[in-house]
Formats: structure tokens, C-alpha cells, sequence
């Protein structure tokens, strides 16, 4: 499936009216032929008020966009519906997974390859770091040469080193073969979410990035419900695990070939912004190795490279966002990343980038804490950790069909809400917990609430970005949206361990005068770093109460919206589309949306008739 769009170059004023002219034109053929199947304009099909501005950019008249060309979608039967949510959702699970597989088998691979402390963190930590430094490129690049061949060669990529990693002898070669199955995953990431967006619509759509949403959190789970069972009951303990992933890896990207149709190029511009990639991408690496890496050096955070690589770090991500305005209002192509995915829907954009990044800061380290907990606070080993995670697999699939029955029937407000409330609690609960606290009593609760309100947020967020991205953007936002996360993940397990840690010293200190069980002078400091979680998913509510109010209900068929909107304005129910005098009513449904989302080049909103 193809999709051109029109070129984004156009300085000249005279060149900028007539492509002005022609929008209006492909605005009102595109809307008076509307249709279930066809992809809909991201203001009209949003859960946001009709006349909220989705372009609201600084930059000038050069960004056409190609939202404006409406062309129909591929007809997809039910069964290749299904059999491609069950791919995409396949997939994200396998992805997320291999990022905590080897959590409970650190001791064993500590053991077997003499890993020492400081870079035994780096066998999880360099998955993640690849992972999160390639997504917002590898977004743009699938965009640009096709989704489907950027996610099978992310899963070749990945699965070959799944592979190798399960070979390797040394601590070396196993972190180099994670960091790059990690660039696999930063390839088929940001593909997937663009494929679901750009072959799916409205309900439809709602329902699949329910599913890929929920095998995120899902995955994370399962990964170390896997590597547990493998580490106590398989021969090759971690290696096997790593070979698991592996086979399922090839079944995926087979899959993946029958299944996903075919694409090609989304943009006319097929120039990647090389530099913003390469400022975007050395910022990230070297500001989350900082963070990864300050526990284990000389003097902490203290350290001089720790300190100098956070200043460069942050001062590279900085330019970027100068640069992509440099080439968005100086050059004649398109940036890595447009800054309107900032400042879209009047700034909640912005506001739903922070919360996402607040509730995964809440989430990943409640996952880790949670396994120190239960092995190193109630000593309940790895099979026990194991079985202490399975219960709210079940918890995950509920919240996924919730947000199927919801999602197009609630506020996306109060699910965003929810969802970080949910998973505020869930940490409370382990805050409150102790030793000798039963697993029903507490922490039972608290692991079903953080996975349950993940699962809410998640797939809300993902439509969210999508309604308001543009098709030649989907895997741009979505990587955009999962680079935020993976910030969120690093940034919580860096500031989860500086408090744990310090709390820990601070008991051990007190020991000296009162004596205080090693063990309570850990639980302690986990205890704080649950705290810090909860504050955070609690705050992030607080900013989504404030800035996201007014979010509507998300996934809506556009007639439903039609009529909705006919309705506010005339106030009688039966001005919506198909009713009375159908083809003149559902005309004036139009119209009325047509006046009201008509976007001009310059991203300026426009009150006029477009007819």
C-alpha cells in the first residue's frame, strides 16, 4: 500500500496560495466522501474539539502535510484483521520480554562468567540503552523506506543476537550481543505502531493498539516469569532462555512476512536529517549511560566523566530541538521531527509525553523493586518470585479488554487519570508492605494495580499520538512516544536506586547505635524508592488533571463524530448524518466540520467556508 504526499517544499508566497487553494480543495473531497474505511483527518477524527488547531507550529508555510490527502484504505477482511493483531501484538511481547528475561538470572551469569558488580547492570542496561538512543530514527527511516522492511530487518536483527548472546562466554560479548538486539527493537518499535495506525482506523484501531499496549507491559512480565523458569529448570539456565527468545523471534518475523501487507515510502522527501539524528542520538546514549552508569563508578554521581557525559548529554538534546527548527523554517526539507508533535491539540501533546514518562518511572522500577523484594526481603527465591508475578498476567488482559469496551465510550481524560492513579497505588501497596506481609494482603494488590493502570494509559496514549500525527509521521510519533518512555524507565530505575541506596546507608548508619537487621536496612531503602514511584504516577495525574482536561473520547466512528458535532451546533438530535433529509443533513454535518478544521499551511486555524 502507497501513499504520496505532497511535496513539503514551498517557500514562495505565490506557490504557498495555490497549494492553500488546493488543501481547501482536497479538504472538502476528502470529507463529503467520508467514509468508515477511509483514513480520517487527524482533527476530525480526534478526540479532541473539532477546532483545535493539530499544527500548531512555529515553522512556516514549507510543511504541507499529507493528512490532507485522503485515500482509502486497504480493505481488510476480519481474518487478516485478527491474524495481524496477533502479530503485532506477538511481537511486542517477544520485544519486551528479552528486555527482562535476564533479570532473575543476574546471580547465575554473575557466577558463570565472573561478571563483575559494577558491569553486571550493563547486561540489562545496554538492551535498553540502544533501544531507547535509535527509536525517534529508526521511526523516520521507516517512514521513509516502508514500515513493514524496517520491522523485519529490526527482528532479523534482533533475533540473530538474541541468538548469539546465548553463545557467548565472556561478560563482554553478552552485553555487546544485548545492545544490539536492543537496535533490533528500536527498528520494529516504532514500524509496528505505524503500521497498526496507518492500515487500521477509528474502533478498529483503538482495539489493536489496545492489544500491542497491553503485550508491552505483558511482556515485561512474562519475560521474567520465563527467565525464572528457565534459570531453575532448565540445564542451560540464561542461555536457554536466550535461545527461547530466539525461536520465537524467527516464528514472529515469519509471521510477520505472511501476514503485514506490503508498503512503500509515506513522504515525498526521502532526505534523512542526518545531523538532527546524529545530535539526537549521541544526546541520549551519553545522558543514559550517565544515569546507567553512575551507581558503579569511583565517586557515584560525583564522578567527573558522570557529570561531564549528563552536561554533553543534555546540551545535544538541546540543539537538536534548535536544529529541527533550523531545517524547518531554513531548508526546503522536512525535520527528523516536527516540532508541531510538541505543541499539537493546544499543548496536550506535551502534557501526555510527561505523564507517559511519569507512569513508566512508576512502572518499571515497581517491576525490579518488586523482584529484590520478594527474593532478597522474603527470601522466596526465583520460583517463588515467579509465581508471585503470574497472577496478574490475568490482570493485563482485563485491563486490555476494558479499554476495548471503554476506550470509544469514556473520556480518554479519565482513563489517562485512572491509569496513573492505579499504578500510584499499586506502589503504595508495596511501600506499606514488610517481610512478613502476606503476598494477598499487599503486594498481591499492588502488582495488579501498577499493571492495570500501564495498561490503561498505554494504548489511550498510543491513539491519542496517532489521531493527532500526520501518515507520513505515525512511526516518527510513536517512536517519539516510546523514546519519552524509555527515558521515563531509565531516569526511575536511576533515581530508584539513588534513594534506595541512601536510605540504606542512612539505617546501616543508625545500626551502629541501635541495632537494625541488615535485611530491614534493605527493605527500608526499597521501600523509599516505592514512595518516590507513587509520588510520581500521583503527580503526573495531577499535571493530566490540569492540562489534559477537555480529552474526549477516543476512537469514535466519524458519522458518531459528525453527528456529535451537528448536534452542539444545531442542538437537535436529528440534524445528525442519515437522519431526515439525509444527504442535505449529513451535508450540513460537513460542512460545519469543514469550517471548523480547516487548517491552513502556516498552521494557522481558519473560521471560513470551505465549499
Amino acid at each position: 500500500m502507497s501513499r504520496k504526499a505532497p511535496n513539503p517544499v514551498c517557500n514562495d508566497d505565490n506557490l504557498a496560495n495555490k497549494a492553500h487553494h488546493d488543501r481547501r480543495s482536497t479538504i472538502t473531497s476528502a470529507q463529503s466522501h467520508s467514509h468508515p474505511n477511509h483514513r480520517d483527518n487527524p482533527i476530525a477524527s480526534s478526540p479532541l474539539p473539532p477546532d483545535t488547531d493539530i499544527n500548531n507550529d512555529t515553522g512556516p508555510s514549507n510543511e504541507v502535510h499529507p493528512s490532507t490527502e485522503e485515500t482509502a484504505a486497504t480493505e481488510l477482511k476480519l481474518t487478516q484483521q485478527v491474524l495481524i493483531t496477533i502479530t503485532v501484538t506477538l511481537t511486542t511481547i517477544l520485544t519486551s520480554s528479552s528486555g527482562q528475561i535476564l533479570n532473575i538470572a543476574l546471580p547465575t551469569i554473575q557466577e558463570e562468567l565472573e561478571v563483575s558488580e559494577s558491569n553486571l547492570q550493563w547486561i540489562i542496561s545496554s538492551y535498553n540503552l540502544s533501544c531507547g538512543c535509535l527509536l525517534l530514527l529508526s521511526g523516520r527511516i521507516a517512514d521513509i523506506y516502508g514500515r513493514k522492511r524496517v520491522m523485519l530487518l529490526g527482528m532479523a536483527i534482533f533475533t540473530i543476537f538474541s541468538l548469539a548472546g546465548g553463545f557467548m562466554q565472556n561478560a563482554e560479548g553478552l552485553i555487546v550481543s544485548r545492545a544490539l538486539a536492543g537496535c533490533g527493537v528500536a527498528m520494529s518499535t516504532p514500524s509496528t505502531t505505524g503500521i497498526i495506525a496507518d492500515l487500521f482506523t477509528d474502533k478498529a484501531r483503538s482495539r489493536v493498539f489496545a492489544c500491542f499496549s497491553a503485550g508491552f507491559s505483558l511482556g515485561g512480565i512474562l519475560g521474567l516469569v520465563i527467565g525464572g523458569l528457565f534459570v531453575s529448570y532448565v540445564k542451560y539456565t540464561w542461555r536457554s532462555a536466550l535461545f527461547f527468545v530466539a525461536g520465537i523471534g524467527i516464528l514472529s518475523t515469519i509471521s510477520v512476512i505472511v501476514v503485514i501487507p506490503s508498503d512503500k515510502s509515506h513522504t515525498e522527501d526521502s532526505q534523512v536529517d542526518w545531523p538532527g539524528a546524529a545530535l539526537i542520538t549521541i544526546g541520549l546514549v551519553l545522558f543514559l549511560f550517565a544515569i546507567s552508569d553512575a551507581q558503579s563508578a569511583p565517586n557515584g554521581w560525583r564522578t567527573s566523566y558522570i557529570i561531564a557525559l549528563l552536561v554533553v548529554g543534555i546540551v545535544l538534546t538541546t540543539a537538536f530541538f534548535f536544529w529541527e527548527h533550523h531545517v524547518a523554517t531554513r531548508t526546503e526539507h522536512l525535520p527528523l521531527m516536527r516540532l508541531a508533535l510538541w505543541t499539537r491539540a493546544n499543548g496536550k501533546l506535551a502534557a501526555l509525553y510527561f505523564t507517559s514518562f511519569m507512569i513508566i518511572m512508576g512502572f518499571f522500577p515497581a517491576l525490579y523493586n518488586a523482584t529484590l523484594f520478594f527474593q532478597e526481603v522474603q527470601q522466596v527465591g526465583p520460583v517463588g518470585t515467579m509465581l508471585r508475578f503470574i497472577p496478574i498476567e490475568v490482570s493485563g488482559i482485563i485491563a486490555s479488554i476494558l479499554i476495548v469496551l471503554l476506550i470509544h465510550r469514556v473520556p480518554a481524560y479519565w482513563l489517562i487519570i485512572f491509569g496513573l492513579l492505579a499504578c500510584g497505588f499499586g506502589n503504595m501497596c508495596f511501600a506499606l508492605s514488610d517481610g512478613e506481609t502476606s503476598y494477598w494482603k499487599l503486594p498481591f494488590h499492588g502488582m495488579w494495580l501498577v499493571v492495570f493502570g500501564v495498561d490503561l494509559f498505554l494504548p489511550t496514549g498510543l491513539i491519542f499520538v496517532s489521531a493527532y500525527s500526520l501518515p507520513d509521521e505515525y512511526s516518527v510519533a510513536s517512536g517519539l512516544f516510546s523514546t519519552i518512555q524509555r527515558l521515563g524507565a531509565s531516569v526511575g530505575l536511576a533515581l530508584s536506586s539513588i534513594i534506595s541506596y541512601s536510605q540504606y546507608k542512612h539505617e546501616i548508619a543508625l545500626s551502629d547505635s541501635i541495632k537494625i537487621p541488615e535485611t530491614q536496612a534493605y527493605l527500608t531503602g526499597l521501600q523509599a524508592s516505592f514512595w518516590l514511584s507513587a509520588g510520581g504516577c500521583w503527580f503526573g495525574a495531577l499535571i493530566a488533571w490540569v492540562a489534559l482536561r477537555g480529552l474526549g473520547v477516543v476512537g469514535k466512528d466519524e458519522n458518531d463524530r459528525q453527528r456529535e458535532m451537528t448536534e452542539q451546533a444545531t442542538g437537535d438530535p436529528d440534524m445528525g448524518p442519515g437522519a431526515g433529509n439525509g444527504e442535505e443533513k449529513q451535508h450540513n454535518g460537513k460542512d460545519l466540520m469543514r469550517r471548523q478544521t480547516h487548517v491552513d499551511m502556516a498552521g494557522e486555524k481558519r473560521s471560513e467556508q470551505v465549499v
